[in-house]
């Protein structure tokens, strides 16, 4: 099944989306100014404008509380695209049930709450059709550009499975820097065109050892695997505690554990 890409769920993916869909909203409403919606927001004592911009302020708000929800569902996995798609959907629902509730709140006569949800979430579901697809495709082609490159021989990359034995993650193992186990999760910090970066994988250090070590990973603590090219310097630090020093800016010392000390050292 076709799954979208993390950057999509990621925080970056998650601020476009709480601002764009709104803005476009309030654009598009406020300079078109759709004929049954002006009907509906211009009242004797609030104007039109104040209107869209306190229904610009409730899709903000709403969508920025789904879009954080997604980026923790989608934080360590690839959402499949129907999954995706009905997201989006309930998204708008939940924000047309929103401005529903402002519009017969602040009528002047009675209108019928369940009508005004339904104009409202077709309006919004045409309306948002644009800014959702627009970002969407937008972050699909950046990731395609921008996404390392690796070489064709699928014997020569390490292939990452979560727990359940779901491939969730490939690269080349010279592009890993290091990789660090912290709960029920591992953090694989990696080189990608230059730029360091990290992907969450729900797994553990005991199920990605011997995947690990084939492809020259070398291990130096119970939490830690290393990519030997990487390493700068091993000494002892302030505490006289023996660690690495990475080439790359940013990151700490590794620790190295007292076992595999003559392990590392003989690499470098």
């Amino acid at each position: 099944m076709a799954r979208i890409s993390q950057k999509v769920t990621s925080g970056t993916g998650m601020i476009l989306h709480s601002l764009i869909v709104p803005v476009f909203a309030l654009v598009f409403m406020t300079y078109y100014k759709p004929k049954g919606m002006y009907d509906l927001l211009s009242m004797e004592n609030v104007s039109f404008t104040f209107n869209v911009t306190m229904i610009f302020c409730i899709i903000l708000l709403s969508t920025s509380i789904t879009r954080v929800w997604l980026y923790l569902l989608g934080k360590a996995r690839k959402l499949p695209v129907p999954v995706y798609t009905l997201w989006c959907v309930g998204e708008t629902l939940i924000s047309s049930l929103f401005v529903a509730m402002y519009v017969t709140l602040i009528s002047p006569v009675p209108i019928p709450y369940f009508e005004v949800a339904g104009a409202s979430f077709i309006g919004l579901l045409v309306m948002n059709i644009y800014p959702y697809g627009f970002i969407w495709m937008s972050i699909e082609l950046y990731a395609k550009h921008n996404d390392e490159i690796v070489p064709a021989d699928d014997s020569s990359l390490i292939r990452f499975h979560d727990e359940y034995k779901k491939l969730r993650f490939v690269i080349a193992p010279e592009a890993v820097i290091f990789i660090k186990s912290e709960d029920n999760y591992v953090q694989i910090h990696y080189l990608d065109q230059g730029r360091t970066k990290k992907f969450v994988l729900r797994s553990s250090m005991r199920a990605l050892e011997d995947t690990l070590s084939k492809h020259g990973l070398v291990r130096c603590h119970r939490s830690y695997f290393i990519n030997p090219s990487f390493i700068r310097i091993v000494h002892r630090d302030s505490a006289g505690l023996i660690v690495a020093e990475l080439n790359k800016d940013g990151y700490e010392s590794i620790p190295i554990s007292r076992k595999f000390q003559d392990a590392i050292t003989k690499l470098l």
